[in-house]
């Protein structure tokens, strides 16, 4: 789970701060929203490799147990065991699917300066973000803006170090750590 803060926003000054770090207007190339949504199609598609793994196995441990050359003692302790181990692997993987079934999609703040695009924030509310961008990049455009303070709701997704190339059309992706 994302864990989640409220942090003031504000500019003032011709800064932009977002919680403690201090982004100077001029030095702004570009602020944009980004959607992080979670690989749920993926998780699915694995979630369905693995189940067909899992029962390929099964079946065939299955099938050593019913061979003539076990014992009875063996062959109960093999279904048992391949029975077991099957139920245990088959609920791993449904709870893996689950977790990225019910993973809410965020909205990033992306701020492009002269280095790195860098995602500042996350949120669930994409009008939140959308807001957000338009009034920095109004600060931008407007020297005389008399700056905004607002309280956010962001959630840490992960590492907010991340970079996210948000350029070109659809080429939204993680590209390194800063750190």
């Amino acid at each position: 789970m994302a864990r989640r803060k409220v942090i003031t926003v504000r500019v003032s000054k011709r800064v932009l701060w977002i919680g403690a770090e201090a982004y100077p207007l001029q030095n702004i190339a570009r602020a944009t929203t980004v959607r992080i949504k979670p690989p749920r199609a993926r998780a699915v598609g694995r979630f369905l490799k693995y189940v067909l793994i899992t029962a390929l196995l099964a079946a065939g441990g299955l099938a050593v147990a019913r061979s003539g050359e076990v014992t009875d003692s063996d062959r109960e302790l093999i279904t048992r065991g391949v029975t077991v181990t099957a139920s245990v692997l088959g609920a791993a993987f449904l709870l893996q699917l689950i977790v990225v079934l019910v993973t809410r999609t965020y909205y990033a703040l992306v701020i492009e300066t002269s280095g790195n695009p860098r995602t500042v924030l996350a949120s669930v509310d994409r009008n939140e973000v959308h807001e957000l961008v338009r009034d920095i990049m109004r600060a931008i455009d407007d020297p005389a803006f008399p700056g905004f303070v607002k309280q956010m709701t962001t959630y840490n997704i992960g590492s907010m170090r991340d970079f996210y190339n948000a350029s070109g059309a659809g080429s939204v992706g993680r590209m390194g750590s800063d750190r």
